[in-house]
């Protein structure tokens, strides 16, 4: 055993924070608790110790928000608002509007079923006080539950986009109410909706396993409604080891063939919510182990190197990598044409690129070098000779866009999502990886009612009842 060093976590029992030592075991990261009351524990919270030392070298200087709802007097984390002790502002709001469902997912982080529904009024006082504290929203996303079931969805929606502040809406959806309700997707395209669809793979298995029944044949109906619509659409793959993390080679293959398909999100399985009756039965997957199977899935153009931390949050919660999809077809590595720590300065602080005009500017420039080194390579290129056309043609176009418009945030959101494909990679907090220095650095938030803000896996772990009441 080799220590690395030393933090708090929460006791997997109780959930109280605790003191954790951090430790090296057999090439993997461990954390070893001490609970007065429930003693000692140990537990894997990453694979790879050289990606884990590696990864923490990568933290930006953290973005302020202009206020903070939480209290510093209290101990971190029950001062939760933000308080001033938080070391990063707000990238995306996750506003729970229902905890009803249709689904009863043994994977559930946040065991819904539950019959609550946030209201309108709620819902505004929230987006104030997010606006007074971030000035812009670049996304916010309504989760559940299932909102796809609340009785005023396309109210909060519209209560939402009166905000110029805000950019765009997104839902996080299994997507089933769509089959039902298939005019509800015409109104959410309307408004420029980008769905986020749970999607896990191509057996029913996968679905028996993760969400309590056979699902794929209503899955794949649901993507090819979304498909005919032309609505922009992320897929949300939760992974779990021996259930569907050899389907990486299928569903790449899936989600770049598809124009409509602007992100995928990966999350291994966390065991919080309902999920933490799996623990135990379930070998925890983490992200370098993902990254892997990921360079393995047999896309020559997707490698293990594409994937960087996300800037702006705790380097250990994302990873992702971002490639641009050609004029004619085809797909090139943002790391193939530009360094990483370029495009990752571009992106510091925000997970996407160029939505204020300073960074939408920094974006340009970045584009306009990466199109001039192409034409001036005489031939020599880091890319294949017969992609370098391509590549050329797709970012004249792309700065043609951005220099023939005013700069407006909901139109570069527009002219990068189709052009730019992201895959990001999400490690969630459970109580045994909970990590005090990672919710610290938390750019994923809960709104709450009072106007508070909790860090999403403070919400998971610590629990949601009690947050909801004082609202």
């Amino acid at each position: 055993m080799k220590a690395l060093g030393v933090t708090h976590s929460a006791c997997e029992t109780c959930r109280a924070i605790v003191p954790a030592k951090v430790s090296e075991r057999g090439g993997d990261v461990f954390f070893e608790k001490f609970c007065p009351e429930h003693g000692t524990s140990r537990s894997k919270v990453r694979a790879d110790v050289d990606d884990y030392l590696r990864t923490l070298r990568c933290v930006k200087p953290a973005w302020v928000p202009q206020e903070f709802s939480g209290s510093s007097k209290a101990p971190c984390p029950s001062g939760c608002g933000y308080c001033s002790r938080h070391e990063q502002h707000l990238c995306m709001p996750i506003v729970e509007v229902t905890s009803r469902c249709d689904l009863a997912c043994p994977v559930c982080l946040v065991d819904a079923g539950h019959p609550w529904d946030l209201a309108r009024g709620d819902l505004a006082r929230m987006l104030d006080r997010l606006i007074a504290a971030e000035r812009q929203i670049d996304v916010l996303n309504f989760s559940g539950g299932e909102p796809l079931v609340h009785p005023d969805l396309l109210g909060l929606v519209d209560e939402a986009l009166r905000r110029p502040e805000i950019v765009r809406v997104s839902i996080s959806t299994n997507g089933l109410a769509l089959l039902a309700r298939p005019e509800l997707l015409d109104q959410l395209r309307q408004r420029n909706v980008v769905i986020s669809l749970q999607f896990d793979g191509f057996r029913d298995e996968i679905y028996e396993a993760l969400r309590g029944r056979p699902l794929l044949g209503e899955k794949l109906a649901v993507l090819d409604l979304l498909r005919r619509s032309g609505i922009s659409t992320s897929l949300t793959m939760t992974v779990a080891a021996g259930v569907n993390d050899d389907q990486f080679p299928a569903v790449l293959d899936y989600f770049f063939s598809r124009p409509n398909l602007v992100s995928l999100m990966i999350q291994p399985l966390a065991f919080a919510g309902r999920g933490q009756e799996l623990r135990g039965r379930m070998p925890r997957l983490t992200i370098p182990e993902i990254i892997q199977k990921i360079g393995a899935a047999g896309r020559s153009e997707v490698r293990a190197e594409d994937f960087q931390p996300l800037p702006c949050s705790h380097p250990l919660c994302f990873s992702l990598a971002f490639y641009l999809a050609l004029d004619g077809g085809g797909l090139v590595s943002l790391n193939q044409l530009v360094q990483s720590p370029r495009w990752i300065d571009t992106l510091a602080n925000r997970t996407i690129f160029g939505l204020d005009q300073e960074e939408h500017e920094r974006m340009k420039d970045m584009i306009y070098d990466i199109w001039s080194s192409q034409s001036g390579s005489s031939g020599c290129s880091p890319l294949c000779p017969c992609m370098t056309d391509r590549v050329m043609k797709t970012l004249r176009g792309m700065l043609d866009q951005m220099a023939g418009a005013r700069f407006e945030a909901r139109q570069a959101f527009s002219i990068t999502e189709r052009r730019i494909k992201s895959i990001f990679l999400h490690a969630f907090q459970d109580a045994e990886t909970f990590d005090l220095a990672r919710v610290r650095r938390c750019c994923n938030g809960y709104p709450q009612p009072d106007g508070t803000l909790v860090p999403a896996c403070v919400h998971n772990v610590r629990g949601r009842s009690a947050v909801r009441s004082r609202g």
